[in-house]
């Protein structure tokens, strides 16, 4: 079983680049299997990418490469144990720190082999997101292989030149990828890399973690707030996505008020009958950016109630204001739109492996 982790800050494109990646390796009849860590308690990553028909676990309420590591241990074995992949595509949450899962998984007694370890990096932010959390972006590039500056289509070649002369004196060792993620053919290069460089075999045995330990979260100042709303009424897919732009637009707006040069980035959905809608804002000082997704999937007869799941990470405001800002609003909107709405109280155990 070889061992792709792909990480980078929240919004910095994980997903889709995994998307991509999974249809070439299913070109090449590999067998795949798929974990997605999301930091909050509801996990929206995790429902998007079940449309690849691959067999994936999903991990929430933390970060795989701290509070949730019993939860990484327990699903890489079932996933070894009952499936057996050619390959295991690990999606950590964006404030994880890769390397520490790639060491964490060291000491299983497994045998596996490694990809080079690949970190995302926004182009079109990563100025921002250095000054607003200089130490956790330090940490995620210090010991990466392979640093994929991801959306290079959305800015000039000086920005690019000025990310690159960055990354190059913060992380000299790694491998410098300019891509676009939405490109096939930039996708096709990583895809080249990872699949050409000699693997080597590991087991709790022979090796031991290489990285010093540190709690990610805590260096990320970032403030996490995700859950469910039990919604009744009639909606369209036309409907339900200029519904999520319309609050998530809203939302964006207040955190701004409580500070304006926040980055990070606020996720919604809601399936309505054969289609997950899914609206992102992914926020820079002076970048803020909102994509809708229709994704098809099987439909089901939903009888007008429906489940709207989010997730809020934003830098340097306090948990209890992004809490208060996202529920207000979704009072707001849901009220002027007439419809029912009940907030999903929290499980017991959230932090066992959920199937998808």
């Amino acid at each position: 079983m070889k061992v792709l982790i792909i990480g980078g800050f929240l919004g910095s494109g994980k997903t889709t680049t995994i998307l991509n990646l999974i249809q070439k390796l299913a070109a090449e009849k590999k067998k795949v299997a798929l974990i997605v860590n999301e930091v909050g308690e509801i996990g929206i990553d995790g429902k998007t990418l079940e449309i690849a028909g691959i067999p994936s676990k999903e991990l929430t309420n933390g970060c795989i490469c701290c509070s949730l590591t019993y939860g990484l241990r327990v699903t890489v074995s079932e996933i070894a144990e009952n499936y057996n992949p050619d390959i295991l595509i690990l999606e950590p949450t964006g404030l994880s720190f890769p390397s520490q899962i790639r060491d964490e998984m060291l000491n299983m007694n497994i045998m596996m082999s490694f990809a080079p370890v690949v970190t995302l990096v926004d182009v079109s932010r990563f100025t921002d997101e250095v000054k607003q959390m200089p130490k956790f972006v330090e940490q995620q590039l210090k010991e990466t292989d392979i640093v994929g500056m991801n959306k290079t289509d959305l800015v000039d070649n000086g920005k690019i030149k000025t990310v690159e002369m960055f990354l190059k004196s913060m992380s000299p060792k790694a491998h410098l990828l300019k891509m676009s993620a939405k490109d096939n053919e930039t996708v096709e290069n990583l895809y080249n890399i990872l699949s050409i460089d000699t693997e080597t075999d590991y087991n709790s045995e022979k090796s031991e973690t290489t990285s010093e330990k540190f709690n990610s979260i805590e260096y990320s100042n970032v403030s996490t707030y995700s859950g469910a709303y039990n919604i009744t009424g009639n909606l369209t897919k036309a409907d339900a996505g200029k519904l999520l732009e319309d609050i998530i637009t809203a939302v964006g707006a207040e955190i701004g008020k409580e500070n304006q040069s926040f980055v990070g980035h606020i996720k919604m959905a809601l399936k309505v009958d054969d289609t997950f809608v899914k609206v992102s804002y992914t926020a820079g000082q002076d970048d803020r950016k909102i994509e809708a997704e229709y994704i098809s999937q099987e439909k089901e007869e939903t009888d007008g109630k429906y489940d709207l799941i989010f997730l809020a990470a934003v830098t340097n405001v306090e948990k209890t204001k992004v809490t208060e800002i996202v529920d207000r609003t979704f009072n707001v909107f849901l009220s002027a739109k007439k419809l029912g709405f009940e907030k999903q109280k929290s499980e017991n155990n959230l932090k066992k492996p959920i199937s998808l």
